[in-house]
């Protein structure tokens, strides 16, 4: 774990700050690519090779006697990844800290906004991943997604008809999960076709537009569904305020999560890789500065955010406008 003289591991304040869940529920990143610790902080690790279909063959023949069985062979290569450290501090200034002790803890706020800072850039770097293109084949949907078409577009068909694509690649569907964003979400609760699946899935008229996320994935056949929430600020630095969605809604992804515990190779499409030397994934320690006459307060990490298995996921194009 990292160690420095002048900085010192804050258990008691990272203890504080994780129950601290208000900002941090519209954040899904370690959601959707859990986090999976790895030793070194750059590496490599086995990665499958297999040609379309290789493992949907039928190569199993009835043996002759004094025959061989049929045969084959599994090609295999080596895939990297880098970890890279991020992390935010904050500044407490004795007067600071002082002024308001008898309001809060001057630090544990300092750490609160710290580590929202570092999740908010994790949660960036994951839905670049997961909503790559170039990465996941996209498809587009049967109907756009749009106000007009509230009564003829069918997210359910979509989700199904990627799902079916997932199967024809020879992928586990058991661990699948829905992500998309807010607005994508909130015009798919008022579609017709999503709520009459949920009548189907025995919810009242009273509740549909009030749906749980648990409600959505049992319409679509899927172990979750994650509604990316947070916001953005997209102007350069200097330049006045301008929101953003961190999650696009142009896209839905559908593919298998699994947890750490799975490994490499356990069905998921991508991981956060925590190089467990460092430190844990959300670290949070402190150090003086005396010329400011200040505590920083810091929150750090040092991550890979990495796509193991492109063929575990399919992006929908949700021609959303």
């Amino acid at each position: 774990m990292y160690t420095n003289s002048a900085a010192i591991f804050r258990g008691d304040i990272a203890g504080v700050v994780e129950q601290a869940k208000d900002y941090e529920a519209g954040l899904i990143g370690v959601q959707a690519m859990p986090i999976l610790e790895v030793p070194v902080r750059a590496g490599q690790y086995p990665s499958f090779v297999l040609k379309e279909g290789q493992l949907l063959k039928s190569d199993v023949k009835n043996r002759a006697a004094y025959s061989a069985y049929p045969r084959g062979t599994r090609a295999f290569n080596q895939d990297t990844y880098t970890a890279l450290e991020y992390g935010y501090e904050e500044a407490v200034d004795d007067t600071v800290t002082l002024d308001v002790a008898r309001f809060f803890d001057a630090e544990v706020i300092a750490a609160k906004l710290a580590k929202r800072k570092l999740l908010l850039a994790h949660e960036l770097r994951v839905a670049a991943k997961l909503f790559d293109n170039t990465v996941f084949t996209a498809t587009n949907s049967a109907t756009a997604y749009t106000t007009a078409n509230l009564a003829t577009f069918d997210v359910g068909a979509d989700v199904q008809d990627a799902i079916d694509r997932l199967l024809a690649k020879g992928e586990s569907v058991t661990n699948l999960a829905v992500i998309l964003s807010s607005p994508v979400w909130s015009r798919i609760r008022a579609s017709t076709k999503f709520q009459n699946r949920l009548r189907g899935a025995g919810i009242s008229s009273d509740t549909i537009l009030n749906a749980s996320q648990q409600a959505a994935a049992e319409v679509f056949g899927v172990n979750q569904v994650l509604i990316g929430r947070a916001s953005y600020d997209t102007a350069p630095e200097g330049v006045a305020f301008a929101s953003g969605n961190v999650w696009s809604n142009s896209l839905i992804w559908v593919g298998s999560v699994t947890q750490a515990s799975s490994g490499f190779f356990g069905g998921g499409a991508g991981f956060t890789l925590n190089w467990s030397e460092y430190g844990p994934a959300i670290g949070v320690s402190t150090y003086r500065e005396e010329a400011i006459k200040s505590n920083i307060v810091r929150a750090s990490q040092f991550t890979a955010e990495k796509v193991v298995n492109a063929n575990a996921g399919q992006l929908i194009t949700t021609q959303y406008s």
